[in-house]
Parts: structure tokens; sequence; C-alpha cells
């Protein structure tokens, strides 16, 4: 086009229009090719400049309504002049065209007023009239293109129909008449003439097929030329660059959609608002909330721009949007440009601010740049569409912790999230007191305004009544559903089949089914001859079923896809996607749905494109280097994807040899996310942690054989050494093995590692002692989480004195050497916790806390409280512990800002275990809830980890009656120690063992009670006998109390005297073991055989017992059991004189007594009575003994002993109607009506008198006053 280029433009800025002619007949091929295959592409290219595309073909883009009012020359010539681009091209019909045709000069006639040249051309058809108006009336105004086709092809296509005996297609390969042909074959001649002021001019090209290319080709030739030139100014910087990207974004958008003037206006609303709230914008995916968003940031750019200053985000789509950190830093720079322009300075490429990674510094940067803004007297519109699309890093972060809470005074916050996500409208709406706009599904009128205006940019329009099959079908309330739709039909070829497709398409149910429908044309579309598979298929599929998404690469090369077959088959599809860092996704969760519907109902059609992800990255994983890069993005994708895979698929062997490729454990344990996920991949293979830990180091020798022969190779041999370059393995497998507990696994780890530091490096440096430090440590903290307690002081004391070695004076210390000091600290600390010395325990962990302190070790300082609280709590100091975990909650929210760590959940186990010791119950549990919440999140439903709340928790269901339910948790508790392998002596597994214990029998299950605990009691003797008595001391007395009694009942004597002879010697003893030794012991005396030595040796009477320990419950429990049970009244009572006259009062011993009695088997009255009238002279006043002795003569037939202390007992408890009903039954048994009749008198006046419930005795007085009537009207006859 020569110097004609230079001028090029788009007539609207926005908007590119190419307009494509040809007659109606026959030419369907190259529409079709163009639509399937060039128009994606196309729009791609317009999209990256914020440019939409619109092909103005009118073939069916005429309605009937147009046809039959005579204006189908007027429109076609309209849309002429607003078209950018010409594309003409023919067959060999030479198009709608006669002197003679009455209709067609009634077109003529109604267009000439605008277009009076027309006149000239009246025997013309209207495709010539295109090409004059488009290109030959003015050559080279419009930029054009103008293909002619073979006639060969022609003839070979009406051959065919001949054949078929298809009239039709004969008919639309044939000339109209000779002199059509003349007519077209002149025009052919004038537009060649002209070819050097166009893209091309084509006088005979083959087939559709090749048609379609040429003119693509040209087309892509002009928006090369023409696309760059419309943008303003070069976006030179990154700024400019991520702004241009998401301007484009909004700009497809704001063209798509009109959604009336109420949601709209709701949001201009806030701009006149003094303090408005932040604003949480709502609605189904699809509805038109960026489309929104869009035109409110246009109003506010156009009308109130001098008020505000904006700053806006698109998430996922644009570079760098998904990311927290990113979204607010570009918001921060968009804010801070704003600034730079009102005080009028320029940006540079130059310009390079250093970068703030923390997320709580660049919210305070916004604030700050919001407050300078604020100075200069605007305000700020902060922007943010689509929260919902930003991916958590981890399991423990929390919901939006990076969005502001709280910014400027006056600040307008907008945020867009689909109304699914549930989550995120809790948190703001409950959690942070947004507002709340929703947009409604769409009404008629609306839906109507909506297919116009979209239509209308695509250069179609639709009758009345096709019009109303749309707005009226089931699914038009939807946006989404709408939009999908008239896409469907915008990118349809065929004029004559329209209805048909309308109908099909609006009789879908749900937009998953109208998703469904256009994976069905794009079957059509996109069924190529030279590519054997189902293209679509394989890509939805894979996509679906990946756990990430994937990338172009990675599918083009998993199912080998040509370029020129990929490319217009995506650029199809791209917008129903989002791109996350390069990952393509699903951006609509009802077109993931429709792909699930149609192609993966099936299991077997699940595990075939599962494997087909398998397949792929194992072939990716053998191509990984020998020395892997930790960087490198190909194993970044090969963890995320391959282990999953072959976990779907069910092959445990692939998995597991996945898992120990040890490139793919790096990539997992180094990405903390993934290390639930990797524990719960173990878990899946059944595989027993000692058969890990062994295939672990099988890969181990396997990769320092493989690096000896490649480093011999390279003759680099003496310049690192192959054990070296597989320490940072050993510490992977180690930090997996510590993850899951299984700490025997990390000792041999943590010995290996230190045997290759020793082998490898003879001489000694500071790297090799700073290795063997750490590796020592770490076998220090391994023997405490081991139950090896007095290795892990000794180990832990050996270490300590190396970093004190380095921290002569802690004021002047390095602060990272003075935090490893305070961590050995904190480990001896903790071991001394352990073991119940919790002086020691409080005095290392305030000199840990110390070095945390100076070196502001906020981690460290926070674990030191938490260690503190778990001593302040065992010392029965709860105010003080729950003050330590406090601190500690505040410095692990610190550290972790936005996270749930896995600290959080122990705080919060070891707040609620404060409560319950306090006898808050409620607020324990909700702590025991958030607990499990937070531990769950980090470590998965199955770590040893959980077993602790679950413990606390069954402890509250017990306080409540629940033992059922109780008894569930400490069995689930269990049940997790059991399947991770935990060590039978490991602490946890100890207390949940005994937990079950104590629950069964609390439910009477001691038969079951028994037989769980005999081997949970041979390891605490084992334990014991090895030195080991922390295990022991820390058990529950009344456990073992419970079970001894048991087997004393059952007649098991020498396995009650083996338990019994281990207790005695410990911290967990009883005094009452003292007394049941020596009991069983009788049991089993020898009689005339010589006893061993050590037959009596810890055995005590009772009384003994009882001298030793006065005060003991259980051996008052055991004295009176069985003084009770023996039926003398003279001991029973001669032990009460004498215990009342030693350390204890007449009143609690005697209450004591009297519940024992309430409680026994076998009840002696005579013996009740006997000990009651002992009491009473001891307590004269006692009501209980004065009852009891008056119900006991009551139940010895002695009426007038009864009388005399139920009369006893009305002076005692004046008020009490019962004592002066029980005197008028006593006396009338004596037959003495007159003071029966006196006392029932008394019993009903008091009666009405006492405001509790009386209605038994009242029953009872008004019973009795009726037979005391009729006796004395008897003795009165």
């Amino acid at each position: 086009m020569g110097d004609l280029q230079l001028g090029l433009k788009l007539k609207d800025p926005g908007t590119c229009r190419i307009f494509f002619s040809s007659p109606f007949g026959g030419m369907e091929g190259e529409r079709e090719e163009l639509t399937r295959k060039y128009f994606p592409q196309i729009h791609h290219l317009c999209n990256q400049y914020g440019v939409t595309f619109v092909a103005v073909d009118l073939r069916w883009g005429i309605t009937t309504e147009a046809s039959a009012t005579s204006q189908v020359i007027n429109i076609c010539l309209r849309e002429l002049d607003r078209s950018d681009f010409f594309v003409g091209f023919f067959g060999q019909r030479y198009g709608w065209h006669g002197i003679d045709d009455k209709s067609l000069q009634e077109n003529f006639e109604n267009a000439i007023g605008r277009y009076p040249w027309l006149e000239n051309f009246r025997n013309k058809s209207v495709t010539e009239l295109e090409f004059l108006h488009g290109h030959l009336n003015n050559p080279g105004a419009l930029p054009a293109v103008i293909c002619f086709r073979n006639k060969e092809h022609d003839e070979k296509e009406r051959e065919k129909g001949q054949e078929k005996g298809d009239k039709k297609q004969v008919f639309k390969y044939s000339a109209e008449s000779v002199l059509s042909t003349q007519f077209l074959e002149d025009l052919k001649q004038r537009c060649y003439h002209t070819k050097e002021k166009t893209y091309g001019v084509h006088l005979s090209y083959p087939d559709p097929a090749e048609g379609a290319k040429i003119m693509f080709d040209a087309i892509w030739k002009y928006l090369k030329q023409v696309l760059p030139k419309q943008q303003m100014a070069e976006t030179e910087t990154k700024r400019s660059k991520l702004l241009a990207q998401h301007d484009a974004f909004l700009a497809s958008r704001q063209k798509m959609f009109g959604l009336g003037d109420t949601n709209l206006a709701s949001l201009l609303s806030l701009i006149s608002k003094e303090c408005p709230a932040p604003l949480l914008l709502i609605g189904p995916s699809g509805c038109g909330k960026s489309t929104l968003l869009s035109l409110f940031i246009s109003r506010v750019k156009s009308e109130y721009r001098s008020q505000f200053a904006l700053a806006y985000h698109c998430v996922g789509h644009a570079e760098e949007s998904t990311d927290p950190g990113q979204i607010l830093q570009r918001l921060a720079d968009e804010i801070e440009y704003a600034f730079d322009v009102m005080e009028g300075r320029e940006e540079t490429t130059a310009t390079k601010k250093k970068e703030v990674e923390d997320v709580r510094d660049i919210i305070n940067q916004l604030a700050a740049g919001i407050n300078k803004i604020q100075s200069k007297g605007k305000q700020c519109i902060i922007i943010i569409d689509g929260v919902d699309k930003v991916p958590k890093a981890s399991r423990t972060e929390e919901i939006l912790f990076w969005l502001p809470r709280k910014l400027p005074e006056g600040t307008i916050m907008i945020v867009s999230a689909a109304s699914s996500e549930a989550e995120v409208q809790e948190e703001l709406l409950t959690n942070r007191s947004f507002d709340m706009l929703e947009i409604q599904d769409l009404s008629e009128e609306m839906r109507q305004d909506f297919c116009v205006k979209m239509l209308m940019e695509a250069g179609k329009e639709l009758s009345s009544l096709q019009m109303t099959r749309i707005v009226q079908s089931n699914g038009a309330k939807n946006t989404l559903f709408l939009k999908v739709l008239l896409n469907e039909l915008i990118v349809f070829g065929y004029f004559r089949l329209l209805d048909q497709k309308i109908d099909s398409l609006a009789k879908t149910q749900s937009v998953d089914e109208l998703f469904e429908k256009v994976l069905e044309r794009l079957e059509t579309d996109y069924k190529e001859s030279d590519y054997e598979g189902n293209l679509v298929e394989q890509v939805m599929c894979v996509l679906c079923l990946s756990r990430m998404g994937m990338t172009e690469a990675e599918l083009t090369n998993m199912f080998s896809i040509p370029s020129h077959i990929w490319s217009p088959f995506f650029f199809s599809v791209e917008n129903y996607f989002i791109d996350q860092r390069g990952l393509i996704q699903f951006g609509f969760q009802e077109f993931k749905n429709a792909v699930k519907r149609k192609y993966l109902q099936d299991e077997n059609q699940r595990k075939k494109y599962v494997q087909c992800i398998a397949h792929y990255f194992e072939d990716q994983k053998q191509k990984l280097p020998k020395l892997f890069s930790e960087h490198n993005n190909e194993l970044a994708r090969i963890s995320s994807e391959l282990p999953f895979a072959y976990h779907f698929l069910q092959d445990t062997e692939k998995l597991a040899e996945t898992l120990t490729n040890l490139p793919v454990l790096s990539h997992l344990i180094n990405q903390k996310q993934y290390i639930t996920e990797l524990y719960d991949l173990w878990e899946f293979t059944s595989y027993t942690w000692s058969r890990i830990t062994e295939k672990y180091f099988a890969a181990v020798d396997l990769q320092i054989a493989d690096v000896y022969i490649l480093k011999e190779e390279e003759g680099k041999l003496d310049q690192q050494k192959p054990g070296l370059l597989v320490i940072d393995d050993l510490w992977n497998i180690f930090s997996l093995l510590n993850y899951v507990h299984y700490f025997d696994g990390c000792e041999k780890v943590l010995w290996r590692i230190l045997d290759i530091n020793e082998k490898t490096c003879k001489s000694v440096d500071k790297a090799k002692n700073l290795r063997r430090e750490r590796a020592l440590y770490h076998i220090a903290t391994t023997y405490h989480n081991n139950s090896k307690l007095q290795k892990s002081i000794e180990m832990h004391l050996q270490v300590l004195e190396i970093r004190k070695m380095r921290v002569p004076d802690i004021l002047k210390a390095n602060p990272e050497d003075l935090e490893l000091l305070g961590i050995s600290y904190n480990g001896i600390g903790t071991n001394y916790l352990m073991m119940a010395d919790y002086t020691k325990a409080e005095e290392f962990l305030k000199k840990s806390l110390e070095c945390a302190e100076i070196a502001k070790a906020k981690e460290n300082m926070s674990s030191c409280y938490l260690n503190l609280s778990s001593v302040y709590t065992a010392m029965q100091d709860y105010l003080k512990a729950m003050e330590c975990i406090e601190k500690a909650i505040q410095l692990t929210k610190e550290v972790y800002f936005g996270q749930q760590p896995l600290a959080l959940g122990l705080l919060y186990n070891n707040m609620g275990l404060c409560c319950r010791r306090m006898n808050r119950i409620d607020e324990a549990e909700k702590y025991y809830q958030m607990s499990i919440s937070v531990k769950r999140n980090t470590v998965g439903d199955h770590h040893p980890l959980l077993c602790q709340t679950y413990a606390s928790q069954s402890v509250i269901e017990s306080l409540r009656g629940h033992e059922e339910k109780a008894l569930e948790y400490n069995q689930l508790a269990m049940e997790i120690c059991r399947k991770n392998g935990t060590p039978e002596n490991d602490s946890m597994y100890a207390k949940c063992r005994e937990n079950v214990t104590y629950n069964l029998i609390n439910l009477k299950r001691m038969e079951d009670a028994v037989e769980l605990y005999l081997p949970f009691f041979d390891v605490l003797e084992e334990e014991m006998n090895n030195g080991s008595v922390h295990l022991i001391d820390g058990t529950l007395p009344h456990v073992h109390a419970g079970i001894v009694n048991h087997l004393i009942q059952n007649g098991q004597y020498e396995v009650a005297r083996k338990i019994l002879k281990a207790f005695i010697k410990t911290k967990a003893f009883s005094p009452l073991d003292f007394v049941l030794l020596g009991d069983v012991n009788r049991m089993l005396d020898p009689g005339d055989q010589e006893p061993k030595l050590d037959w009596n040796e810890g055995a005590m009477s009772i009384d003994d017992a009882l001298q030793k320990w006065p005060a003991d419950h259980s051996l008052l429990v055991y004295k009176f059991r069985n003084l009770i049970n023996a039926g003398s009244s003279a001991a029973l009572i001669k032990t009460f004189n004498d215990l009342c006259s030693g350390p204890y009062n007449y009143d609690s011993l005697l209450n004591f007594v009297l519940e024992m009695f309430a409680t026994s088997e076998n009840f002696n009255n005579k013996l009740f009575l006997e000990f009651n009238l002992n009491g009473l002279t001891h307590v004269p006043k006692s009501e209980f003994c004065t009852r009891n002795i008056a119900e006991s003569y009551e139940r010895e037939k002695q009426p007038e002993k009864a009388l005399e202390y139920y009369k006893m007992w009305t002076e005692q408890d004046q008020d009490n109607p019962y004592p002066y009903y029980k005197v008028s039954c006593c006396s009338a048994l004596s037959g003495n009506i007159e003071e029966a009749k006196k006392y029932c008198s008394k019993a009903r006046e008091k009666t009405e008198k006492d405001d509790s419930d009386q209605s038994g005795l009242e029953q009872k007085i008004s019973s009795l006053w009726n037979l005391l009537e009729e006796a004395q009207e008897r003795q009165n006859e």
C-alpha cells in the first residue's frame, strides 16, 4: 500500500471492524474456514491491545424485517462506512442483481438519498455495490484485500451436486447468466488494476481453505501495522505495561454487556458519601461484575477525575495479577503514580523502587500513598475485581489476609467475588462489615438490550421472533448463559440454519448444558483431517483432571498437537479460560462441569486421561539431570502433578517411586504447602515408615553412586565429595520423617549425616563444624521426641557448650548466635518439663526467653512462652499459664501474618486445658475446636499431633457425662497413633491407651479395659526397667486402681501383684496400692513354703497407711467400706471416734461415712442405726443423723422411737413440712388421732407457705387428713 500505510488508524480506537463481502450462495466454505480457524487468532491479537474485533459479515446479519422494508443496500453500505478493512471474495456467482427486480430496485430507492452514486449502478449486484463503496470508488481509502476463486473448484462442486441430484448445490456453484459472468469478469479487471492500493488482489485462488488463508494473511499484516499505533504512548515502564493489560481486559468486558442503570447508580452513589463502607460486589460467575466495574471506572475517569485518584486490578487477567503481594504493590504503585502526576513528575523506565516482600509493609505503603493524595484534596478509589480468584499459597493461609482491613478514612474500596464463594462472603460481610451489592438476574427488557448491543458490536442482528425465543428461554436470566449463547450464534456461519441453531441453544436448561453445546460445536470446528485424536476432548479432559492446570506447551507436547491446529483452537476458547502464572485453568466452573458431564462420567475415561498426565510427567521426570536445581520449573510441574496422578490411578508402586525421587522430594519439602499432601500420599501407599525410610536411604545411595560417576567423568572428584552433595537430600528426608513423627527414622538419618560429614571432610573448618552442630542439635530434639529424655539432655548440653563459646556476652552477641543459644536452652527446658522437674524447666526456659528477647527472635519467644505455659499449667498456676499463652499467640500471629501455623493449634490446645482446669468448660471446648481446625489445616486429619486435642475433647465429654463420646475421641486418637506406626513408648500414644482404658472402666466394660491395659502396662514396666520412669510417672493412679480392683475381684492375684509392685516404686502410686499389695500377698500366702525375700516388701496394713496418709480419700473409702461390709458396729464406731479425735472433724467425716452407707451394696439397717446414734452424740444438731435414726426405727417397726426422733427433727427444721407429716403418720399408728391431726394440720400449713414444688407431699398430706377424719368419726361413734 506504499505511503498510504502511514495514515492507518482505527475509526473507533476500541474496535476493529472488518467487512466481509461475498455473494450469498457458494461462499460458505470460506466464511466457515475464517470463522472457525482464523477469527479466534484475530480476536486474540486485538485483545492484546485492548481492541475488540468485529467481523461484519452481513450474509446473516440482516434480518427478514430489514429485507422486507428494502433496507439491505442501506445497511450494507452504512456498515462499510464504519469498517476499518474490506475483504471481498467471489466464486462464480455474481450475487443478487437485476434492473427488473422490483424488490432490489426498492432497496436502491431507499439508499440513493444517502448514496447518490448508486443511481449509475442499478444493474449491478449488491455484492458489487459493496466492492464499489468499500474500494473501487476510492481505491486505498479503506485498506482492502480482494480474492476471486478459480472456476475449476466451482465446476467440481457443481458436478458433485449433479451426481447427487442436489439442485441447491448445483445452483450455488453456477453462474446466474452470461450477463452476470460478464459483470463479474469486468469487476475482476477493475479490481486488478487497483492492486497497488490494496493488501492484495488474487484472481484465481484454488479452494476455500486457501482463499481464507490469503484473506487472513492480509488482515494479520494490516493489524500488525495498525494496532501498535493505536496506543496513545509507548508502554515502556513495567507499571504502564501492566496497566495496559488490565485496561485491555476491562475494555473487552465493557463492550459486552449493558446492565441497566440501577447497578451502576449504586456504585456511583459511593462517590457522594463522606465515609463509605467498603463494598463487596457479588453475583454468579459471568453475570457481568467485571463489566459493571469497567463502566464505573470509565465514568470516574471521565466525570470525577478531579475528585478521585483511581487504582484498579483485575485478578487473573494480566501478568503478575494473582499474587497478593503483587496485587497490593500494583495498587500502591498506581496511587504513587497518581500523586507524581499531581506533583508534575513523569514516570520513567529508569525508576526502580526497592521491592517490598512483607504484605504488611505494602499495605502501609498503600495507605501512605492514599494519605499523600488526600493531602492534595483528593480521595482515592481502590478496586479489585475477582478477589476470590487469588489462590491460597498454603493450607494455613487465612482467607483474604492480604486485603487491607482499614485504609485512610474517605477511601472507597470495592471488591468483587462470585456469589458461590461463601467463605469470601463470610469474611467480608460478617467479619469485616462490608456493604454488599448483588447483581440480580436480568429482566426481560435488560436481556433484550443486552442481546441487541452484543450483536450490534458483532455487526449482527436478529429478527424480533428470533430475539424473543432467546430472551424468553429458561437460562436467559443468567448473563453468562446469554453471553455464551450469543457467542455461539456470532461464530455460526450458516444463515439458513440460524433458526435451527437458536432453537438448539435456547432449549438448554442451564449454563452447564449450554457449554456442552459449545463443546459439540468445537468438536465439529476442530476435527482436522491431519490430526487423529479428538482435540477438544483431549485438551478439556486433561485440563479438568490436572491438579494445577496445564501450560500450552504441556498440552501440545502431550498430544503432539501441531501449532497450526493448536493456535486457532486455543484462541477460540481462551475467553473461557484464565491464566494462572502460565497455567491454563477453567475460567468458569460451569464450563468445567460441562466437560465432566460430557467426557468424564465413566471411570475408565477418567483413568485414561489421568494416565496421559502421568505418562507425560513421568517422561519429564526421567529427563531430569542427575544434579538438579531446586528452581527447575520442570521439577515444579512434575512434583505438583505426577504424584497426584499416580494417587488417582491407585498405582502405589509408581507413587512410591515418584515420592522417593530425591528432586521431587526436595521440591515438595521446600514448598511447605505440599508437605501435608506428601504425608497423605505416603499414607495412601500403606507402606510403613520403616520401609519408606529404607527406600529413601536406597535412593540416597544411588544418588551418591550417580554423582560419583558424573564427577569422575568430569574430573572433579577432588573438588566436591559426592557424599556432601546428598546431605541436603538427607535433611529433606529428616524433615519428612520428623513431620510424621517417625523418630526412629530421624535418628538414623541424622547419624548418617554426621557420618558423611566426618568422612568426607578430613579437615576441620567452620562449615563442617556448623553441619555437625546442626545434626547434634536435631539428634537431641529427636531423642526428646522419642522419649529418651536423659540422652536428649546430655546431647543438648553438648551443643549448648559449643554455642556458649560463640556467645561470651549475650548483650554483645551476634543475634543469630544468640538465637541458637536460646534454642538450646529451650530444648533442655522442655526435657525437664517432660520429666516433671518444673523448677529446672522454668529456669532453662527463662534463659531461652532472655536470649530470644535480646535477639528479637519472635518465633523462639513464642515457643518459650508456649513451653512456660505448660510448666505453669502443671504447677496449677493457670492464670500465669494463660498470660504466657496470650503472649505466645500474639507473637505467633506477628511472625506468621495471614497464616494459621501449627504453633497456634498447640497454643489453643493449652489455652483450652487451662480453661478446663478452671472449670470453664464451654470456653475450653471452643479453644479445643480452634486447635483441631488449625491442626487439620496444617497437618491433615491423621497426624499424631491431633491426638492431644482429641484427648482433651474427650475430657470435656466425660465431664458432661457423655462417656461414649469421650471413648470415641480417645479411640480416634489411639488409632491415629497406631496407623502412623508411633512407638509404644511414645508419651502421647501411652496417654491415648490409658484414656481409652479409663473410658472403658467408667462404662463398666472391664474385660475390654483389662485386655487393653495389660499390654500397655508391659510397655510401662519395660521402660521403667530401662531406667526411663517419666512414662509411668505420668500415668493416672485411679486407672491402675480400677484395673487392680477388677483383677482382685476376679482372683487374678498374680497379675494384680505385679502391677502393684511396679507402681509403689513410682510417682504414680496411690497410698491404697500398698494396702492392696498386702491383701494380694495374703491371698497368695504360700503357706508352709518359705516366702521370697521381697514377698511383703512395700506392703502396708490399712491402719499403717492411714497413719502415713491420713487424708487420703482412697484409704478412707477402703477402710470404711470393709468395716460396713463386716457389719461390726463396735469396730465401725471405734474407728470413726478414733479418727475424729485425730485429723478429722466430726461433720466432714460423718457425712463421708453416711455416703459410704448410701452406696453400699448390702444395706445393714441396724449398723446404720447404731452409727447414727453414735454420730448424734458427737453432732447433736445433725439433721441427717436425726432423720436417719427416725427412719431406721421406723424400718425396725418401732414407731414410738421413730416418733421421738421425728419430733426432734421438727424442732431442728421447723419450716420443713415433711417431718411434721412423718410425726402425724407415727402418731396415727400409735392411735393418737388428735396429735396426728395436729401435726398433719401443721404440715399442710407449712406446705402452703413453701414456694417449692410440694405437690406430691401435698397429696399425701391430704390423703392422710381424710383418713384421720374418718378415724376420728369412728372413735366418736
